[in-house]
């Protein structure tokens, strides 16, 4: 422990941006320490667009290594310059005043229960994360109400001691828009409906495209993700989604084949929870960023899978393929043709293109577009002079 509180006092003192690993679990959080003691740290997190997203309190012994040098933490710096210049909707956090010397942990719980705010906690000695509001706070615990934003009907109580909690999440972009609704949703009275039949899926999609209503589309060939959003063209051939984020923003649009949609999920608790965050989005006047096209418009007589493709290439537009056989490249065609097209690729690092990838038009299941990572680093790249 003494090396991590070493490389954390260093990079408090040098300002620098890090990456922090956990001792268990994938996850990493990167950001800029803004207070710290002998047993705990608080770190002003950053999402992989370079964009603030709230705070995060870890004790130290949950900490396996801090990195401050990495081509990561380089493209993170690269698109915070892009964020900067292009004048982008920030989600910052709010200050905070804190002693640095006493238990920070007691103090953001007590902060985020008196303002009412979404949190995540983990416990000791565990990967699960547990995401909801405090309801109460006793001497030396909290009584926790934990939220299940896809079935509210299984929210419940649980009891958290001070001692046992190493991790908090808190004030970041999706914790915060939905601690704005979540009072305004109840669990639902309607039974969610998904399908998985064909002709039910278009039933669907038609339905969601006529009455403009947020629907989930679940992917045949990727089941790590799921879309929610308007479907704002249906053909024979395909779908285009206009997709919701998780904090309930513009996040860009996704061509879809038919053959590629596994299912689709109407009348959840989520998708309330979704149009609400949405609704309060449009609000506060941060529905979308500003860079980013919320308005587009497709014809339904057209290869729209070869228009964008074909935008692409001629606009250098980075765009994301999702192919039959599970593979997700982000790059940029080079040569198009009916039966296939070369594409330029980047590796997985993000930092060199690898040209002329030939990948048959049939093997394509999905195409990402106009969402913001993509953006970034499309800008990014640029700026560098590499695309």
């Amino acid at each position: 422990m003494e090396y991590v509180l070493e490389e954390i006092r260093k990079a408090y003192l040098n300002h620098l941006l890090v990456n922090i690993y956990l001792v268990s679990g994938d996850i990493f959080y990167t950001g800029y320490i803004d207070r710290y003691n002998e047993h705990e740290v608080l770190v002003k997190t950053y999402e992989s667009t370079a964009m603030a997203d709230g705070f995060v309190a870890i004790k130290l012994f949950s900490i396996e290594s801090i990195e401050h040098k990495s081509e990561d933490l380089d493209r993170i710096e690269e698109k915070m310059v892009v964020v900067e210049n292009d004048n982008l909707l920030q989600f910052s956090p709010k200050p905070v005043n804190f002693a640095s010397k006493i238990n920070l942990f007691q103090q953001i719980l007590i902060q985020s229960y008196l303002d009412k705010q979404m949190m995540l906690i983990q416990e000791n000695d565990s990967e699960k994360f547990y995401t909801g509001i405090i309801k109460k706070i006793n001497n030396d615990s909290i009584e926790f109400l934990v939220i299940n934003k896809f079935k509210l009907s299984e929210n419940y109580l649980k009891n958290f001691a001070f001692s046992n909690i190493r991790l908090i999440e808190f004030q970041g972009r999706e914790l915060e828009t939905m601690s704005k609704v979540i009072d305004k949703v109840s669990p639902s009275d309607s039974i969610a409906h998904t399908v998985k039949s064909i002709n039910h899926i278009i039933e669907m999609l038609t339905h969601s495209f006529d009455q403009q209503s947020f629907i989930e589309v679940n992917a045949r060939y990727n089941h790590n993700y799921f879309y929610v959003g308007k479907v704002i063209m249906i053909n024979e051939d395909s779908i285009i989604l206009k997709v919701v984020d998780m904090a309930g923003q513009f996040g860009g649009y996704v061509l879809m084949r038919m053959l590629a949609i596994d299912s689709v999920t109407i009348n959840t608790d989520y998708l309330k929870i979704m149009q609400l965050m949405v609704q309060n989005n449009i609000k506060q006047k941060i529905e979308r960023q500003p860079v980013l096209n919320a308005d587009r418009q497709f014809d339904i007589t057209e290869n729209n899978l070869l228009l964008l493709l074909n935008q692409s290439l001629r606009m250098k537009h980075l765009i994301r393929l999702q192919l039959k056989n599970g593979n997700v490249f982000l790059g940029y065609p080079s040569l198009i043709t009916n039966e296939y097209i070369k594409f330029n690729l980047l590796d997985e690092t993000r930092t060199f293109f690898i040209n002329d990838k030939e990948i048959p038009v049939n093997d394509i299941a999905e195409i990402g577009f106009d969402y913001i990572q993509a953006y970034l680093d499309e800008r990014r790249l640029k700026l560098n002079g590499d695309l």
